[in-house]
């Protein structure tokens, strides 16, 4: 953010992205080394969510303009990912059911983090007012 500080919310919204990329990599390290078992496709989109959460923790530590946009990424990626477990495990429908609120919640909450940034970096990057001589 050229000199400017990354405010400490953004600092607490990078913490939870890099927690949730440390969780998507331990899913995916389970399904890969054989102690869960679940589709290639799954894996792949829990890769997915992992990249999108590691780059949005990146970009919210540093203050990065794009910060806002991957963690938008992230909860579309995710969203995605949960939405699809019924289908990928087949999953019957009264089970599968609770996967949209949770898709929802997901989702809610990665743009509520992406409204925040944007708002954080504005504000710290905003030029200082000319005051009159």
């Amino acid at each position: 953010m050229n000199g400017t500080r990354v405010p400490v919310g953004a600092r607490v919204v990078a913490v939870l992205f890099a927690l949730l990329a440390l969780n998507a990599l331990n899913e995916l390290l389970s399904m890969v080394s054989g102690e869960s078992d679940g589709p290639l496709a799954l894996a792949a989109l829990q890769a997915l969510v992992g990249v999108c959460a590691t780059a949005a923790a990146v970009g919210a530590w540093i203050g990065a303009r794009w910060a806002p946009a991957l963690a938008a990424l992230y909860g579309v990626v995710a969203a995605v990912m949960v939405v699809s477990l019924g289908p990928l495990l087949e999953m019957p429908a009264e089970e599968a059911g609770g996967l949209w609120i949770g898709a929802a919640v997901i989702l809610a909450f990665a743009l509520v983090c992406a409204w925040y940034l944007r708002r954080a970096f504005r504000r710290a990057i905003a030029p200082a007012p000319i005051e009159p001589a």
